[in-house]
């Protein structure tokens, strides 16, 4: 069986089609049709390089050593879900984003100077982390990384001058875009990865293809006509700014527009992933969140011609497939952009496709937890291989086939934000999401059932004292296993 993995950038969960009539996605629907679309999918820490590194290596940040974007898993980490595939005879690519090193590091191959080394990447293409093939870029749309490494390399190669189009340095940008369609990242991924499969097949080998979309992540910005395909006034409504009352100090400092206020372990080093933009008025959310639309129905175009390409030969029959997020994006919600510490779930929670070709019962929706830890020994198990040793995901393979299998319980969202022993750590199950911070006496619980937006912190209720403790007895023994599996790896 061939395994395509294909990942977005800061999407939120619920910009698909087949979940909010406001956009519009029909590849991702036909992907859907095939298999099973999950409503319940979480990421395992709200930013870039700790979950693209645990669906690599199929483990937590905890486990792995990337607990923010200014980590880089080392050189030779292994193994790897790509090595394994790789061990088994299939060609293994990734094409597109990679974020696996500190993109702020100069001594990483993801970082400047080394991404504008242009001549290199015309000549290197791997391995890379278990990869036989590597065709990469990093950075989001207009900014100067972003025309850099083998994508870069193919824009020279086009006659393109760089400068012209990738020149926006400040990430709340947002609007329409100069570059030309045919030369946007998504179809360079697009491209890419077709000619992967393309290699694949004339090897007479089977393929692991990790194809790597940078959109929607800002600076939100696109071509036309992507960037003017949805009416600002037909846009959902942002969540409101709620009393902050009951939760962390942090939620009312971030509403205040003072980020982490006065936490010593917080102020000036929680990498300011989260944005306020207090100067955006209702008008200019709704036009800033149209043009977001749009990026993602542009990756959703390209996505349709990977589709179109496996689709042509019957190579989808084939093919397990699965679509997500390495994280959302507040968007707006709650007075907040990007993503953070506050758990909400626009940002914790991603989109999920799983097509595997023996779905009993395809096109169905599915309430099972997933999260991304498990896409390593899910694919693994998928196609007839051993999760990796270390592996601390869970084997999803008779859910991604049975829509009302459930064979997870909870969801952890790791996060550390800062260079200190401040941890934040979410627990979500069906119903509840609790969370725990190391080092501090307060807490989060909420119910999402009654209260989806998490307005009411329920962490001190008396009422809810019950439930708290049963949830923490749960979070016990999720951590008790990963620490026998680990000494067993060790072992």
């Amino acid at each position: 069986m061939n395994v395509l993995l294909i990942t977005s950038d800061q999407q939120r969960w619920d910009t698909l089609g087949r979940l909010n009539p406001a956009i519009h996605t029909p590849n991702l629907d036909r992907l859907a049709d095939r298999g099973i679309l999950f409503e319940r999918a979480y990421t395992v820490n709200p930013v870039c390089t700790p979950s693209r590194c645990s669906i690599l290596t199929g483990t937590y940040p905890s486990q792995h050593g990337c607990f923010h974007v200014g980590t880089s898993l080392p050189e030779g980490h292994g193994p790897t879900v790509a090595h394994a595939f790789s061990d088994a005879g299939y060609a293994t690519s990734l094409i597109g984003k990679a974020h696996f090193q500190a993109c702020k590091d100069p001594e990483s191959l993801e970082s400047a100077p080394r991404v504008h080394g242009l001549d290199f990447f015309d000549q290197w293409q791997g391995p890379y982390f278990g990869f036989d093939r590597a065709e990469l870029v990093i950075g989001h749309t207009s900014e100067p990384h972003a025309a850099g490494m083998h994508y870069g390399a193919w824009l020279r190669a086009q006659g393109v001058k760089l400068a012209d189009h990738f020149d926006i340095h400040h990430y709340d940008h947002y609007g329409p875009w100069s570059l030309p369609e045919d030369l946007h990242g998504s179809a360079w991924v697009a491209n890419r990865s077709i000619d992967a499969i393309d290699r694949a097949q004339q090897e007479g080998r089977p393929f692991f293809l990790w194809s790597s979309f940078q959109d929607p992540h800002n600076p939100y910005v696109t071509p036309e006509p992507w960037a003017s395909q949805y009416d600002p006034n037909g846009m959902p409504d942002a969540v409101p700014v709620s009393g902050p009352e009951g939760k962390p100090d942090f939620y009312r400092t971030l509403a205040a527009g003072d980020f982490y206020g006065e936490d010593p372990e917080l102020q000036d080093r929680a990498w300011g992933d989260v944005k306020i933009r207090p100067n955006l008025s209702d008008a200019d959310i709704r036009d800033l969140r149209a043009v977001y639309y749009g990026m993602v129905s542009l990756m959703d175009h390209h996505i349709g011609r990977i589709l179109d390409r496996l689709e042509g030969d019957g190579t989808i029959d084939q093919t397990l497939i699965v679509f997500t997020s390495d994280h959302g994006d507040y968007l707006g919600d709650h007075g907040l952009w990007g993503k953070g510490l506050p758990t909400y779930e626009a940002m914790q929670r991603v989109p999920f496709i799983v097509a595997h070709p023996a779905c009993t019962n395809p096109g169905q929706n599915s309430q099972a937890l997933q999260s991304l830890v498990d896409i390593e020994s899910s694919c693994l198990d998928a196609a007839g291989l051993a999760p990796l040793e270390v592996s601390q995901g869970v084997v999803q393979s008779s859910a991604w086939i049975d829509p009302e299998v459930r064979v997870r319980d909870l969801c952890l969202v790791e996060f550390r934000p800062a260079q200190g022993p401040y941890k934040q750590r979410t627990y979500v199950t069906s119903r509840y999401k609790l969370v725990f911070y190391d080092t501090r006496d307060y807490g989060e619980l909420y119910d999402l059932e009654s209260d989806p937006a998490q307005e009411s912190n329920l962490y001190t209720d008396p009422a809810y004292a019950e439930v708290r403790s049963s949830l923490e007895s749960a979070y016990a023994a999720h951590d008790e296993d990963d620490v026998v599996r680990e000494r067993k790896a060790v072992a």
